[in-house]
């Protein structure tokens, strides 16, 4: 452990702040998504309708719940694995029901498709992430001790034997 007030305590300090501004990057677009599928109800209904979901304006609710909560729990850092797995499979869900590229006529609107794809992949990967890790410092959950970070493999890696 460095010595207070040492370089390299000040440039712990600096990185553990990184956790919790992470959150926050991170959950924000989740938790304004999940408000506004509850203020836009009707015509997010209507574009998942057009999409061919099936109870478009139940998956609007169910959603809005799902990626408001998910939000807030990565933020906050309680029951962060929770919330960011299941920001994970709403990600997924997302990309390959709302966002089919594969197939479409026009190519603008393919490749409009394709990013939004791509971005809810990617996103999906960084929900993992936080699954796999937790919360980081500065999280109401590891605050309480509750949730210890995950810093070692759940399962050991054994190294290839040498040929």
């Amino acid at each position: 452990m460095p010595a207070p007030g040492s370089v390299s305590a000040g440039k712990e300090n600096v990185m553990h702040a990184l956790a919790p501004i992470g959150r926050l990057l991170f959950a924000a677009i989740f938790i304004s998504s999940g408000v506004n599928h509850f203020l836009q109800v009707n015509s997010m209904t209507a574009y998942a309708s057009s999409a061919g979901l099936p109870a478009p304006r139940f998956a609007i609710l169910a959603s809005g719940v799902i990626i408001l909560l998910g939000g807030l729990c990565v933020l906050l850092g309680v029951f962060a694995r929770l919330g960011a797995a299941l920001l994970a499979l709403f990600l997924l869900a997302t990309a390959f029901t709302m966002h089919r590229f594969w197939g479409l006529a026009d190519p603008q609107l393919a490749q409009d498709q394709l990013a939004h794809f791509m971005k809810n992949l990617s996103m999906a990967g960084g929900a993992l992430i936080i699954t796999y890790f937790g919360p980081g410092p500065f999280s109401l959950r590891v605050h309480k001790g509750a949730e210890a970070p995950r810093t070692r493999p759940v399962v050991p890696f054994r190294p290839r034997p040498q040929q």
